[in-house]
């Protein structure tokens, strides 16, 4: 009798031969403890795959990609590349719609996820597809695609150095609308002068709608003041020559009552007949020019001359206020026109930035390109790499597809052939038969009429 093993069950002695058999009873297997019992499997969370994901931006076949896997690490790159290229577009695609409206805006979701699905598409398209064998037959292609990156590249480095030079952009549009504001008001101003004051006639040029219609001009005062003092001063030569020639009677009749000698004089003191005549020609000299009238008058001339100062003075105040409000208006008004720095703006102010400054133009230059490199990054980095062993298998696998579409098409075309062929050759042996049965009823026609006959 042999050792049992842990691991066996006894051997069972069979009874001897005419020994009723006895019952059996089930033996109960021994139970193993709770503790030896092994754990039920726990729910794992599931890995997500980056780089196999990665790799369906690059276009890898998985199946043709687990024969090289060494290139895992290449295309998983190169999907990092497409991927970001598409991220960067998005972005711009957000500060350009961003700047367009003025604020953001929930609503600049969609194109910039449509955007971002397009550029992404694209790019996809650009690494997946074979660049072809041989230089001549890469150099066009690749041409082709480096142009349509470096044209995506352009759209999408734009808003982007925009956003970067954001603080100086902005500063730039707002000194020009002050600037332009400042022109707007100079040139109201100057098509609008004030009636009768130091200021130079409107120019020639002047619209329309660069003068304004006012309630009140001081044209009409400034028009009676020339005249009064048109007439002051038409009357002060008057009264000055009759007052010269009055002062010099006067003398004249002076001395010839002091008895001065001299041309005219008698040289005789006191009041003689002469002394009295020469008062007498004064007295109605003075009369007959109406020497004091003319003095009232011109006095009164004065004074209104002054009122008339005083009012075209305040005429003028009132006009020129009237002005300012009226160029204040428009000014608010073209303000209010204004609205938010746009797309077009932006463009125009980078543009004057970098023609303004030799070092801010090589700034915003290399940033551009940087960013235009980038979104080349994709079709570069296709190129730079090479055709890769994956790529020599994609190359042999559709040469293969097409080697076997094209006996695929030759062996249908031969089956069709010979389908053909054989129905050619059925509907031939039909026309035989039908020829021979034609014959038959012909030559048994033939014996009957004889028979008849």
């Amino acid at each position: 009798m042999r050792d049992t093993l842990p691991h066996e069950a006894p051997a069972t002695e069979e009874p001897p031969a005419g020994t009723p058999p006895t019952e059996v009873r089930p033996t109960v297997e021994a139970q193993p403890p709770a503790e030896c019992t092994e754990p039920a499997p726990r729910w794992r969370v599931p890995k997500p795959q980056i780089g196999r994901r990665l790799r369906v931006l690059a276009g890898v076949d998985e199946r043709l990609l687990d024969r090289v896997p060494q290139e895992r690490a290449w295309y998983t790159s190169l999907g990092g590349v497409v991927l970001g290229t598409a991220t960067i577009a998005a972005i711009s695609m957000y500060f350009a719609i961003t700047q367009a409206m003025g604020a953001s805006s929930w609503l600049a979701v969609f194109p910039v996820l449509v955007w971002f699905l397009f550029i992404l598409n694209v790019d996809r398209w650009l690494v997946s597809s074979r660049l072809g064998e041989g230089w001549f037959r890469r150099v066009p292609v690749l041409a082709m695609r480096v142009l349509m990156a470096f044209f995506f590249g352009v759209i999408i480095a734009e808003p982007l150095v925009l956003r970067i030079f954001e603080t100086a952009v902005i500063q730039h549009v707002a000194d020009q609308r002050t600037e332009a504001l400042a022109q707007l008001a100079g040139r109201l101003k100057v098509c609008n002068p004030v009636p009768g004051s130091q200021e130079p006639a409107a120019p020639a040029d002047c619209k329309a709608v660069d003068t304004f219609n006012f309630d009140q001009s001081p044209i009409a005062t400034q028009r009676e003041l020339t005249s009064r003092r048109t007439d002051a001063a038409e009357l002060q030569k008057i009264v000055d020559a009759d007052t010269a020639q009055l002062r010099g009677i006067n003398e004249l009749a002076r001395r010839e009552c002091v008895g001065d000698s001299g041309a005219g004089l008698t040289g005789q003191r006191g009041e003689g007949p002469n002394c009295r005549r020469l008062r007498t020609e004064a007295d109605a000299f003075k009369r007959t020019r109406q020497l004091d009238a003319n003095s009232a008058k011109l006095v009164n001339l004065r004074t209104q001359i002054s009122e008339l100062e005083s009012a075209s003075r305040a005429s003028h105040a009132k006009f020129e206020a009237e002005r300012e409000t009226k160029i204040q208006a428009r000014v608010a008004e073209e303000r209010s026109h204004q609205g938010n720095i746009g797309l077009l703006e932006r463009l125009g102010a980078l543009h004057d930035l970098a023609d303004s400054s030799g070092v801010l133009a090589v700034g915003i230059w290399a940033v551009r390109i940087f960013f235009i490199l980038v979104d080349c990054m994709p079709i570069l980095v296709k190129f730079v790499g090479g055709s890769t062993t994956y790529d020599k298998l994609v190359s042999a696998q559709l040469a293969v597809a097409e080697r076997d579409l094209n006996h695929d098409i030759e062996s249908e075309y031969a089956e069709r052939e010979a389908v053909l062929r054989k129905r050619r050759a059925e509907i031939d042996l039909e026309i035989l038969e039908h020829k021979a049965e034609l014959n038959n009823r012909l030559h048994r026609a033939a014996d009957r009429l004889s028979e008849r006959v």
